[in-house]
This record gives structure tokens, sequence and C-alpha cells, in this order.
């Protein structure tokens, strides 16, 4: 089976507090995805992924906590 590079980004920002989440492929192992939480002023979190849809999970709830 062949397999395909990520063909799109996703990143959500946030302007007014200065926060941007975004998920990423591993160039090293096209397997593996990375989702970085970086906010103004702050240190960037990195946590990694075996699957697509464990990363985009981890996105969306990283996002959803911003607003608690």
């Amino acid at each position: 089976m062949a397999c395909r590079p990520f063909a799109f980004g996703v990143r959500l920002r946030d302007k007014g507090r200065g926060r941007t989440v975004r998920v990423l492929q591993d160039r090293r192992d096209p397997s593996r995805y990375r989702v970085e939480d970086s906010r103004r002023g702050g240190k960037t979190q990195r946590r990694e992924h075996g699957s697509l849809a464990g990363a985009l999970s981890d996105l969306a709830s990283s996002w959803r906590k911003r607003l608690h």
C-alpha cells in the first residue's frame, strides 16, 4: 500500500490570548504526528501521536480547554 504524505496542515490561532495549536507530520517517520501548543511568552508544548486520529483528538481537546 502506498504511503501518502500529510497533504494539509491544521493551525488554530487565538490572537487575543496569543495561543497557537498546530498538527504537524513527523519528517523522519511519516506515520507519526506532533501537536505543538505555543503561547506568547511561554514554552511550546509538544506531544507525539502514532496516528492522525489521535493527534486531531488531542488538538480538539486542547483547543476546548482554552475556554476554561
